[in-house]
C-alpha cells in the first residue's frame, strides 16, 4: 500500500501529547532517539510547558512535519485523525493511556520500533472515515468527518429519542430509545461495542447502525456497505461526533451520513495482529 511518507528522508517529526498530562519524560526519551538520527522533534504548543523545543499550533505542526506522533491513548489519536486526513500526513500512536486499540506500543518500546521503522519495517493501514453532511434549514450544508462514530443521544431524561432513518427518500428504519450509534469499522470497538454492536475489521468498507437501549426488542445492529447514504431525521437529539463535537438536531433539517472516500494513514509495527489485539484487550478465551 502506498504510504504518504518517505521513511528514508524524514527530517521533522511532530508530536502531540495527551491534554492535561505531564509526559515530559516520555517526550525527552523520544527526542533523544530522533537526535541520534539527525531528526528534529517538533511539539504542539500545549504538549509541554518546560521542554525547549520548537512549538507550533496544530495546523502548522502538520504542515511542518513529515508525520505526527500521538502520545497518549486512543482518544488523543482519534482527535488528530481528521486533521491528519486533511493534511495527508501519517499518524503514529504511542500509548501513554489505558485501553489502546489503536496505539500499539509504549514509549519504552519506541527505540526498537524506530530501529525497524527507519529500515522500512512498518505497516500503514488506512481505515475510512464517515462523511457527515448537516442540512441546514435554509438548504445550505455543513460537512464533517468522523473517525469513530456519530452518536444521536436523547435530549431529555423524561422522553425517548425518536429517530427516523431514510435511504433513497424511503424510510429505512425508525428507532425509539436512548439513541443511535452510527460507527465506522475503526469505531466498532468504541461506543458501538458498549452498545452491543458488532466488532468489524478496521479496513472493511462498511459502516454500522446500532440502537442504544431500544424501546423495541426487535431492533438490532445493521452493517451496511459502501454506497449506502442514509438520511437521519430527528428533532429531539444531541449529536456527538467522535465524542468531541456536539450539535443539536433541532438546528438542522436533516443529517446525511455515509462511508467517506477519505481515509487516515496510521503507522503500525510490521508484526501488528489486529485479532491478537482484540484477544488481549477483550480477554477472549479467559
Amino acid at each position: 500500500m502506498k504510504t504518504p511518507l518517505n521513511y528514508k528522508n524524514i527530517k521533522k517529526i511532530g508530536l502531540v501529547s495527551r491534554q492535561n498530562s505531564n509526559l515530559d519524560e516520555e517526550i525527552l526519551f523520544l527526542k533523544d532517539i530522533f537526535e541520534q538520527k539527525n531528526i528534529e522533534l517538533l511539539l504542539e504548543k500545549t504538549s509541554s510547558k518546560t521542554i525547549n523545543l520548537a512549538k507550533f499550533e496544530l495546523e502548522e505542526l502538520f504542515v511542518q512535519s513529515d508525520f505526527v506522533i500521538s502520545l497518549g491513548g486512543d482518544g488523543t489519536l482519534i482527535s488528530l485523525c481528521r486533521k491528519a486526513c486533511e493534511y495527508n500526513k501519517a499518524l503514529l500512536g504511542i500509548n501513554a493511556g489505558n485501553l489502546g486499540f489503536l496505539t500499539d506500543f509504549k514509549t519504552s518500546e519506541a527505540r526498537a520500533f524506530f530501529d525497524d521503522f527507519f529500515e522500512g519495517k512498518f505497516r500503514i493501514e488506512k481505515p475510512f472515515l464517515l462523511e457527515v453532511n448537516f442540512i441546514l434549514k435554509d438548504g445550505q450544508s455543513l460537512s464533517k468527518t468522523a473517525f469513530n462514530d456519530v452518536v444521536f443521544f436523547r435530549n431529555s431524561q423524561k422522553s425517548m429519542a425518536h429517530i427516523e432513518v431514510l435511504r433513497n427518500s424511503s424510510v429505512f428504519n425508525e428507532y425509539s430509545g436512548d439513541g443511535l450509534v452510527i460507527a465506522s469499522p475503526a469505531g466498532s470497538t468504541a461506543y458501538n461495542l458498549s452498545a452491543n454492536g458488532p466488532i468489524v475489521y478496521t479496513l472493511a468498507e462498511v459502516f454500522i447502525l446500532t440502537p442504544v437501549c431500544s424501546h423495541s426488542l426487535t431492533q438490532r445492529p445493521v452493517v451496511l456497505p459502501r454506497g449506502f447514504e442514509l438520511e437521519v431525521r430527528t428533532k429531539d437529539c444531541l449529536i456527538c461526533i467522535d465524542g468531541q463535537e456536539n450539535f443539536k438536531s433541532g438546528d438542522f433539517e436533516s443529517i446525511k451520513i455515509k462511508l467517506s472516500d477519505k481515509s487516515v494513514s496510521l503507522i503500525h509495527p510490521q508484526n501488528r495482529d489486529y485479532f491478537q489485539i482484540l484477544k488481549e484487550k477483550l480477554h477472549w478465551g479467559k
